[in-house]
């Protein structure tokens, strides 16, 4: 059997940490770095923050409420201190790691509980309904007629009148949903088929 000293686990330990200082700089901010170890402390903070990101669930990519926009902007401030050396990298981790975890236990939440929900995303308004412009929502929403009818066109549709709804959503976006044709009248006439629709 192979057992190793307490005098041969320090070397270890040693030459270990001799590797990893002379790799990233040291964990403790000590610039300036070397190009190196500036592109390896990059990749260090960019693959464990991903990981970090990974098992927190985290929505920060695909979703955009107040809860997500202020994790992404304290978190990409914190990873980026790791990077420079303006902070350690284990404190830049740990403490990204603690950013994420409560970030998951908030969504948790707001998952169970509809008014912490409205709280922390905000609420959902109608817009339009029907064609017709809801003017008290739009007020409230701080949306003018002139913003509202360009998201309806950024979004294909060119009057408020070919809408059957449209939505302030709680992550601030503008959702709409179209009029759908009916067929009112289908003739063939002279070897011409013709069909007759409108907006319902």
């Amino acid at each position: 059997m192979f057992l190793l000293s307490a005098a041969d686990v320090g070397s270890a330990w040693t030459q270990a940490s001799d590797v990893l200082t002379f790799a990233f700089g040291g964990d403790a901010a000590d610039p300036p770095y070397t190009w190196y170890q500036v592109i390896a402390r990059a990749a260090a903070v960019y693959v464990i923050g991903l990981i970090i990101v990974r098992i927190g669930k985290s929505r920060l990519i695909g979703r955009n409420t107040a809860l997500d926009i202020i994790l992404g902007f304290i978190l990409g401030s914190l990873l980026s201190r790791g990077i420079t050396g303006h902070a350690s990298l284990s404190g830049t981790l740990v403490a990204s790691a603690g950013l994420i975890a409560i970030h998951w236990l908030i969504t948790a939440l707001t998952y169970r509980s509809h008014s912490l929900g409205a709280l922390f995303k905000g609420h959902m308004r109608p817009l339009v309904m029907d064609g017709k412009l809801l003017l008290e929502n739009m007020r409230r929403s701080h949306i003018s007629e002139h913003d509202l009818l360009e998201e309806l066109r950024l979004q294909g549709v060119e009057e408020a009148q070919d809408v059957k709804s449209a939505y302030k959503e709680r992550n601030g976006q503008i959702s709409i949903i179209k009029k759908k044709p009916q067929i009112v009248d289908i003739a063939v006439r002279d070897g011409v088929q013709t069909v007759r629709i409108e907006m319902v």
